[in-house]
Formats: structure tokens, C-alpha cells, sequence
């Protein structure tokens, strides 16, 4: 009597971890059901272009650049933002604005497989997505490592901190993240057993620990309940060099990205990038 059971549940197992895409990249789930979120394009008040960027691979990936709306105040010359999951980059209008006032260009961009860019997404592939940014910064705003700024909300704390580590660059700062993607799924109270068969890592705590001359600034939200509170602790605790910590007691974890300049703006002022 147990066998159909066993067999329903062995069939769920699998399919729960072929389809582990589009439970890390959730947005595609909207693609290819046929309600892909509409582009919607920079607004005329704001100083942002929208672009392409081609990836060592072949990929087209979507990009806005908001130019500084006044001379820079830092030696910060260039910002790259990477998004959650779910979304996409026309949803990140506060964190730019902010920094564009601080004069620093900021790019926004869309994975491979979301908005507008091409590709499906992955751990490697997104690491290359992010290294064409880079590049746009360094061709277009003449951006170096010690002269850029990487920041990650939630999955994009992965390729963000990829970026910090390889390129040692200035600051890097992740909101809602985790120390890795394995970890946050070993905490699902059905299926945490599965987690040794993702294949998706972002292994961010891991790679804190290895950060040279970067200043670290985590922000989370106390009631975060997607992201617990321990991880953001844990990439703290990575980075005991020049590490800074921010939580906001209600902002969940979507809307710590409204409260950014508020809790970053003062850490930013102690990382010594004058």
C-alpha cells in the first residue's frame, strides 16, 4: 500500500529539484507563464540611459546607467547594482537616485533570462552578466576597483560580493542576503534535506572572508523572514577587517531597498573612500 506513496514522493523530489531554476530565479516563473513583467523605461526626471552589454558568452544584458547629478563627493566614481530574484531593474529607482547625488554613475542591469536580456540564468552565467557591467563602467566612467562600489539586494548579493572579491574593489554592500544558497535552503522545514543537490552556491560568506581592502556594509531587516537575521550577522563576522552593520526594525525583506541611503549613507561615510 506504501508503494504509490513512495513513488508520488520520490516524483515530487525529482521534480522539485529540476525545476530549482525557477524557484532561485523566481522571475522566471512570470516569463514563461506567459505575464512577463512590462519594460518600463527611465523616466524623463531622471538623469538614466537605458543600454546592452555583451557577455564573454554571447549574451545581451539590459542595462541603465544613471549619470551623477552633481560632482563627486568621494573618490567613488561608479556603483554596480544587482537585484533580487524576483523583479527586475525598473523597480531599483531609490538606491540610484542616492547615488547619483553622491556623483557616482550607477548601473543597474538584468540578469540573463530576466527583463530584456538574453539567456537563461545561472551562477556562472550571472558572474559573466556582472563582469560586463563592470566593464561599461570601466569604458564609459573610466571606473577602477578602488574607485567603484558593488551592491547586492538578496540574490544579487552573489554576484555582487563575486565582483568585490575578484577585483578588490572599494565597497561592497549587501541588503537581505545570505551567506549562501545551499544554507538558506537547508532551512526549508519540508525539503532542507535536498539542499546538498543544489546547484546554484553564491557562496557570499565564504567569499567576505577572503576580501582584501574592501569595506563591507551588510543591512537587514529585523523581521526579515525570508533572509534570517543570523546570516546577515555571519557575513559580518566574515569580514572582521573593516565590516559595518545596519538593521532596520520593520522593513521585511523587499522593502529594506527604500531604506538604503538612510541606514548605508552614515556606514559609507566610515569606510575612508573621502
Amino acid at each position: 500500500m506504501l508503494r504509490w506513496p513512495l513513488t508520488a514522493l520520490c516524483l515530487l523530489i525529482l521534480v522539485i529539484i529540476l525545476t530549482q531554476d525557477f524557484q532561485v530565479y523566481t522571475e522566471l516563473v512570470y516569463k514563461y507563464s506567459g505575464h512577463p513583467r512590462p519594460y518600463q523605461p527611465p523616466q524623463p526626471t531622471d538623469n538614466a540611459a537605458d543600454f546592452f552589454a555583451t557577455t564573454t558568452d554571447g549574451e545581451r544584458i539590459h542595462f541603465r546607467r544613471w549619470s551623477p547629478t552633481r560632482p563627486p563627493t568621494s573618490k567613488l566614481r561608479a556603483a554596480i547594482l544587482s537585484h533580487g530574484n524576483a523583479g527586475t531593474m525598473d523597480a531599483y529607482v531609490t538606491i540610484p537616485r542616492w547615488l547619483a547625488s553622491l556623483g557616482i554613475a550607477t548601473y543597474v542591469y538584468d540578469y540573463r533570462g530576466y527583463g530584456r536580456s538574453t539567456g537563461w540564468p545561472s551562477e556562472n552565467g550571472i558572474y559573466r552578466d556582472a563582469e560586463a557591467i563592470f566593464a561599461e563602467a570601466q569604458r564609459r566612467d573610466n571606473a577602477t576597483p578602488a574607485t567603484t562600489l558593488a551592491f547586492g539586494h538578496s540574490l544579487g548579493g552573489g554576484p555582487s560580493t563575486y565582483l568585490a572579491e575578484r577585483h578588490n574593489l572599494a565597497v561592497l554592500i549587501t541588503a537581505a542576503t545570505y551567506t549562501s544558497v545551499p544554507d538558506r535552503a537547508a532551512l526549508h522545514p519540508i525539503f532542507g534535506r535536498l539542499s546538498p543537490w543544489v546547484w546554484t552556491n553564491f557562496p557570499n560568506r565564504e567569499r567576505i572572508a577572503r576580501l582584501k581592502d574592501t569595506c563591507l556594509i551588510v543591512l537587514h531587516a529585523h523581521n526579515d523572514d525570508t533572509m534570517p537575521l543570523s546570516m546577515a550577522r555571519q557575513l559580518v563576522e566574515a569580514h572582521k577587517q573593516n565590516a559595518h552593520f545596519a538593521e532596520h526594525p520593520t522593513a521585511y525583506h523587499g522593502d529594506i531597498v527604500k531604506y538604503v541611503p538612510e541606514l548605508a549613507g552614515p556606514l559609507l561615510n566610515q569606510c575612508a573612500i573621502e
